[in-house]
């Protein structure tokens, strides 16, 4: 930046300062104690963003595992539940064929009095 510009940069932000000599420094010029710290804000702005990017990161990952987790639970449940079913029934049918004529051979019940 061209000295001129500096001079004009300075007007505008009301520091009316005369040419730079040997040995001078700009930063004691400002008398806004804003101006010392510029990075300061950006500096708080990035951490902020971080912290909240983490925080967000974490809150969906943690979404996700739970997901998971309680689709395999209702897998799980569901696979456990077609074994007992099957094991139900298997224990209501029987092994051995019957039929109506095994049941003939003893005739027809009476009473007996």
């Amino acid at each position: 930046m061209t000295p001129i510009k500096q001079q004009q940069l300075r007007e505008i932000k009301g520091v009316l300062v005369a040419k730079p000599q040997a040995g001078f420094d700009e930063n004691s010029l400002s008398s806004n104690p804003r101006e010392k710290v510029k990075g300061g804000v950006l500096i708080e702005v990035l951490i902020a963003l971080f912290i909240f990017m983490a925080s967000s990161a974490y809150l969906i990952s943690s979404e996700i595992k739970t997901r998971v987790l309680w689709q395999t639970t209702l897998k799980s449940q569901n696979e456990q539940t077609q074994l007992l079913n099957t094991e139900r029934l298997a224990n209501t049918q029987d092994h051995v064929d019957q039929n109506w004529e095994d049941i003939a051979v003893f005739g027809i019940p009476t009473t007996t009095p």
